[in-house]
């Protein structure tokens, strides 16, 4: 009886943690370097949009996010209609993994993006 109290007690703190980090993604993050610039905006809905931009070329991304682990974010990108394709600043790739690094970091690729306050 002990050992089935300390199962369901761990579950509920396991569970209680992960929601936590569920409650704490949403959020506007940046990142700026000297020739380039990225902003991932999450909603609590699970839609996004993710921005970036170099030099003379802005690419933009709107979709939907998801959890696939509990420090991993995929971004899912709307589809596209043949003239966004076709325009210089397209962004080819529709889905790229986020790695939370803890409440207020973001890694996508190897850029770290922060919270905005």
């Amino acid at each position: 009886m002990n050992r089935f109290l300390l199962i369901v007690m761990a579950v509920f703190f396991v569970s209680c943690k992960s929601t936590s980090l569920l409650q704490n993604a949403d959020g506007d993050y940046y990142s700026k370097g000297r020739d380039y610039y990225y902003s991932l905006s999450l909603k609590r809905d699970s839609s996004f949009v993710f921005t970036q931009k170099y030099f003379e070329v802005n690419s933009t991304c709107q979709g939907k996010w998801k959890y696939i682990s509990k420090d991993t974010i995929l971004l899912q990108c709307n589809e596209a209609d043949l003239s966004a394709k076709l325009q210089s600043g397209y962004m080819s790739e529709r889905e790229r993994k986020v790695l939370m690094l803890n409440k207020n970091k973001l890694q996508i690729d190897k850029v770290i993006l922060k919270r905005k306050r």
